[in-house]
């Protein structure tokens, strides 16, 4: 296992600081759930690795990523998403989403990296995660490094991209 200081270089650069994360925070992921989303087989086998390399991380924000996406995992629908009968964010899919109500950016989800960039948005971070197996128009709340929460919405999927 890696620890916090091994990591902290690339978590602080991810938007992801590397903080103490402690019990009430991890509560949070509790109280957001259920966390609705659909994930393609591919996008749910790739969340399924991911939380296990972040599980292997001691400290920082890795364990409650690692939370998150275990709860998000546990709550999802696995379906293509020709299936649910909407577009639906995953991994190569352009998203436009808002924060906060803010004005809406559009980015990719990536596999790629561990910063967001102008172009794209890894699943590797709280953002990235929470967005990936969204549909238009749903709400939820953006979880934080610190254990706080903010509103996010996809607005829209311009270029959707169809999981094998």
């Amino acid at each position: 296992m890696r620890t916090s200081n091994e990591v902290a270089a690339f978590a602080g650069q991810s938007g992801n600081e590397a903080v103490a994360i402690d019990s009430p925070a991890l509560g949070n992921v509790q109280a957001l759930r259920p966390i609705r989303s659909v994930l393609s087989p591919r996008d749910f086998r790739r969340l399924q690795e991911l939380r296990r390399q972040c599980a292997a991380i001691e400290g920082g924000v890795f364990p409650l990523l690692s939370h998150l996406i275990r709860a998000k995992l546990q709550d999802a629908q696995v379906l293509y998403p020709a299936e649910e009968g909407g577009p639906i964010a995953t991994l190569g899919s352009c998203v436009t989403f808002s924060i906060r109500g803010t004005a809406p950016l559009s980015r990719t989800l990536s596999d790629e990296g561990f910063a967001q960039d102008q172009a794209g948005i890894p699943i590797k971070t709280f953002l990235g995660v929470t967005l990936l197996g969204m549909t238009v128009g749903q709400r939820v709340p953006l979880l934080n490094a610190d254990g706080t929460t903010e509103a996010l919405e996809l607005v829209a999927i311009p270029q959707q991209v169809e999981p094998r």
